[in-house]
């Protein structure tokens, strides 16, 4: 009988965090610092006591998911592949736009309400999240490694605070030569696409808003004076009225999306081995724009990626590694306000105009409809304005050599590594406009233009030079273990000074260690330190020494337990360690005095002059240093009966000198200004959580079954941040979470008992201080109980937009060439605040918006039209003019955004040896996928919105059918 256990060769392609930025080469020496990874294989029964012994070196809390698995999930963006993969990782979807779908990463929830970005490393080196990592192709990935053990981050220095994801790409395991491929075609579709009401359901509740707006304040009543006609309201009905579905004419059901890559790797011998990778992906828009003609494009993305991993040994003593990896990609879109990012605006326009205003075409002239009220037709933006179109250029080279110096003492190396990485981009603008029409007359002065090329313009740069040199020493006596690993880590980001001239170079240098100690394979210690400085600080505060030391104890190993039949493995764990963050939101230099230009004071002795001229700004920190982080950590390994693995860990990471503005700076130092308060190292905040994950695998009779589970709870609290004290500490953000939405607490709708004869709000009822308020409006709390609601009486009124629980499962499935995996993601405990996420569709009228369902049960009293919801309403009174009493923060717009989404569902099937073998193949294999096919969410039930993607360009699902081969 086969079992199934961790088999990833993780020995060999082992992370060295012993050092903050080293190249895996000499990872692959430092075999004491393993890492669990999620991909598993079936092995002998013979072989178990050998994996065993692996995994007393491997488990930790640091978790690894290969390349292979993330491939299940076809998208264009690396980043929404990884939901649910890596235990800790939050991951939130933000929108499907080819080119800009880069989801948010998160390392166990937020800990600092400055920046809390992840930082990212390929091949040992650190790239950008947005330029370089969200566009590599999990085709060309071994592994990619979540650093989350406080002694792995601490290594980091000032880049570990926020967690490290550790990315290795492809290399050859022989020198064999090997071919793989796929081709994956598929169809892309919008999760979803909420409509607003048609043209006769509009009209009828717009007649209902303008009757409310005529509200007699003198009786106390609402009377009925509709806007549109019974004619006009059955011409609606019946089909003779306009009635656009301006997203139907814009928008296509699917767009296709392609992918292609080749993997090719051989050698000779051990002297040298290569791996060449090659990749292709295209993916089209969801706009319905017939290809690309000169004036028109749909949106769409291009990416042609190649990677040449190349291994040297020689005279017994060097190993080299030479990697190259290059990237062209090209992105278009629409050019629809004549500015090449305005999707927000066009996607407002698309998704608030109403399908009454006017046909597509006027139909009298047979040119683009429009008018002064709504100018820009929906339709005729995405064929009639132009193009915008960028092409990118990324090129990464990393160049190594390492001495092997066993001839001074056993397990003794050396090494050197560099890397050179540039990313560029060039735009192109394709202008053109249109004339507007409306019932056969010129609306607006717009004309007919021709299409205008625009020059090839340098829109951004960015180089970055890095070096590393490392110590180890790696050696085994008797029932003594040592490996150490010591490094000096240099780095010198050049920014795009074209784009701002302001930028200078980012340096950054890190001399990191890290010493493991293991008695006869129970009891483990390991010291760790990371020693950072970064130019963003004076020299007096430019450096700080990061230590760090964890225990551990393999129970399993034990006279007591070694020859336990259920429990496989058992192990405690416990670190500490201080890590740094030197990214931040509040810029650079804040050491030195800034000043800034006033358009105008009074100055002079005996006549007043008023001139302009330059001033003191931002009052200078001289001790601004980064933020610093205190992580503990402590967590349970076990596995049983060979199958099951089970590791549990509680967390607590303890965020000082948080970056902030100081706004108790007494007013009489002349500070007055927000824009002129100092930055001080005084925001403190603590998060802690567990987290918890369960692997299964067995295998009944030719069956194979495997499960993964994991999930993490974390909660965060601000304990600082210098805030104004407000008058009711109800109000006070100090004390929450990061993000707590604040706003009054809403207690249903005004009724006209609430009211006097002349309208007012009767005596014992809190007056608002909004505006107005007549029936059908949001009545407020007065939590201060002084009679008025104001801004004094805000306060939580929710969870913030990030969970609280972020979980996923992974259920697998094998039987005779056959796979079926399926991987389901949830995120519990955050809200969605309707008025930020979807203020175009929740609220109505105002500023000549359409209307959504979501209004569609609003209160209203009109008993001769049949119309009295006061009892039932979900929705305040519709209103076609402003209305500040309504439309605020408050607890009637914050709803529960909990959800469970399936994220990838695959179907693959292996053709068998047989017949592959009369192709001349090793492997072929068939697959059907399917990305975010279902989603359940009382928020998407209830509203229609997906809970990640409430408005703009929609999050995408797609179905993909692709055939892969290896010889």
């Amino acid at each position: 009988m086969k079992k199934y256990i961790n088999l990833n060769n993780v020995g060999k392609l082992a992370l060295s965090f012993a050092i903050g930025a080293v190249s895996t080469a000499q990872a692959q020496s430092v075999s004491k610092f393993l890492l669990p990874d999620t991909n598993y294989t079936a092995i002998s029964t013979e072989q178990e006591r050998a994996m065993q012994q692996q995994r007393q070196q491997a488990a930790r809390p640091d978790v690894s998911v290969a390349g292979t698995q993330l491939a299940k999930i076809p998208v264009a963006n690396l980043t929404n592949t990884l939901y649910g993969q890596l235990n800790g990782l939050m991951v939130r979807q933000n929108n499907g736009q080819p080119g800009y779908g880069q989801a948010s990463l998160y390392m166990r929830g937020r800990s600092t309400y400055d920046n809390n970005t992840i930082v990212c490393y390929v091949d040992g080196f650190q790239v950008d999240l947005s330029f370089y990592f969200q566009y590599l192709s999990p085709h060309e990935i071994e592994h990619i490694t979540l650093l989350k053990d406080p002694v792995s981050l601490a290594t980091f220095g000032m880049k570990g605070a926020n967690g490290v994801l550790w990315v290795t790409t492809k290399r050859a395991k022989s020198s064999a030569f090997n071919i793989d491929a796929q081709v994956l075609s598929g169809v892309q579709q919008a999760i979803k696409l909420q409509k607003p009401y048609d043209s006769y359901q509009y009209a009828n509740l717009y007649n209902q808003a303008i009757s409310n707006d005529r509200y007699l304040m003198n009786g106390n009543q609402y009377r009925w004076s509709p806007q549109y006609t019974e004619a006009q309201l059955k011409a609606y009905q019946d089909g003779s009225g306009t009635n656009v579905d301006w997203l139907d004419e814009a928008l296509k059901k699917n767009t296709p999306y392609t992918d292609v890559h080749v993997n090719a790797s051989g050698g000779i011998s051990d002297v040298a081995k290569y791996n060449l990778f090659l990749g292709h992906t295209a993916q089209n828009g969801l706009f319905d724009v017939p290809g690309s003609s000169a004036i028109s494009t749909n949106s769409g993305l291009r990416r042609y990626s190649i990677r040449s991993n190349v291994d040297l040994k020689f005279f017994k003593i060097f190993e080299a590694r030479i990697d190259l990896g290059g990237r062209i990609e090209s992105y278009r879109q629409p050019l629809s306000h004549g500015s090449y990012d305005q999707a927000a605006s066009f996607w407002r326009e698309l998704t608030t105009y109403p399908n009454n205003i006017y046909p597509v075409k006027d139909p009298t002239t047979g040119n683009w409809s429009g008018n002064t009220l709504y100018p820009n037709n929906p339709v005729a933006q995405l064929h009639a304005t132009g193009m915008h179109t960028s092409h990118d250029r990324t090129l990464q080279g990393n160049f190594f050599l390492k001495e092997n110096l066993g001839f001074i003492t056993q397990g003794l190396y050396l090494s050197q590594s560099v890397s050179f990485n540039t990313w560029t981009r060039v735009i192109q603008n394709k202008t053109a406009t249109y004339a507007r029409f409306y019932n056969g007359n010129q609306a607006t002065s717009d004309k007919t233009t021709p299409i205008t090329f625009g020059a090839n313009t340098p829109y951004g740069q960015l180089t970055w030079r890095q070096s590393n040199i490392v110590a180890g020493y790696d050696r085994k006596f008797g029932d003594h273990d040592l490996s150490a690993a010591f490094n000096f880590y240099a780095s010198d980001m050049i920014p795009d000074a074209n784009e701002d001239a302001t930028k200078l170079n980012y340096r950054f240098q890190n001399f990191g260690g890290r010493t493991r100690y293991v008695y006869n394979d129970r009891y483990q210690a390991e010291l760790g330190f990371g020693y950072s400085g970064s130019d963003s600080y004076a020299p007096a505060y430019r450096w700080k020494f990061y230590p760090a030391a964890s225990l551990g104890w393999v129970a399993s190993q034990e006279d007591f337990l070694r020859d336990n039949t259920l429990i496989s493995y058992l192990k405690f764990r416990g670190s500490v360690a201080k890590v740094g963050n030197d990214q931040t939101f509040q810029g650079r230099y804040l050491y030195q005095q800034y000043y800034r230009y006033v358009a105008g004071s009074v100055t002079g002795n005996n006549s007043l002059n008023y001139n302009n001229g330059i001033s003191l700004g931002r009052l200078a920190t001289e001790n601004i240093t980064a933020e610093q982080s205190v992580k503990y950590e402590f967590g349970v390994d076990l596995a049983l009966l060979n199958k099951v693995n089970i590791n549990v860990g509680w967390f607590k990471d303890n965020r000082s000198g948080i970056i902030s503005k100081n706004n108790l700076v007494p007013g009489h130092l002349g500070y007055t200004g927000g824009d002129m308060l100092p930055f001080q190292n005084i925001g403190k905040v603590t998060n802690q959580g567990f987290e918890f994950g369960v692997s299964y695998r067995d295998q009944v009779g030719e069956v194979g079954l495997g499960l993964d589970l994991m999930g993490t709870y974390a909660k965060n609290k601000i304990n600082y941040q210098a805030e104004i004290p407000n008058k009711n500490d109800f109000s006070n953000s100090t004390g929450r979470a990061i993000g707590t939405p604040l706003g009054l607490i809403a207690d249903g709708f005004y009724q006209f008992e609430d009211f006097d004869a002349v309208g007012n709000l009767r005596e014992g009822i809190a007056k608002p201080s909004f505006g107005p308020v007549q029936p059908g409006d949001i009545k407020y709390q007065d939590l201060d109980k002084n009679g008025i609601v104001d801004n004094n009486d805000i306060t939580a009124i929710g969870n913030p937009n990030y969970p609280k629980f972020y979980y996923s499962f992974n259920l697998s499935v094998a039987y005779k060439g056959f796979d079926l995996s399926a991987l389901f993601q949830g995120s519990a405990g955050m809200s969605v605040n309707l008025l930020d996420a979807s203020y175009n569709q929740v609220v109505p009228f105002i500023g000549n918006r359409t209307i959504y369902p979501i209004a569609g049960n609003a209160w209203a009293y009109y008993p001769d039209q049949g119309i009295d919801t006061r009892n039932q309403a979900t929705f305040p009174r519709l209103t076609t003019v402003s209305n500040t009493n309504n439309y605020r923060n408050s607890s009637f717009w914050m709803k529960n955004a909990d959800f469970l989404r399936l994220r990838s569902l695959q179907l693959s099937y292996t053709i068998p040896e047989e017949l592959t073998r009369q192709l001349h193949l090793k492997q072929l294999k068939v697959s059907f996928t399917a990305v975010n096919p279902l989603l359940w969410s009382s928020f998407y039930k209830e509203y229609g919105l997906d809970p990640e993607t409430t408005s703009g360009y929609p999050g995408l699902k797609s179905y993909n059918m692709g055939l892969s081969l290896n010889f």
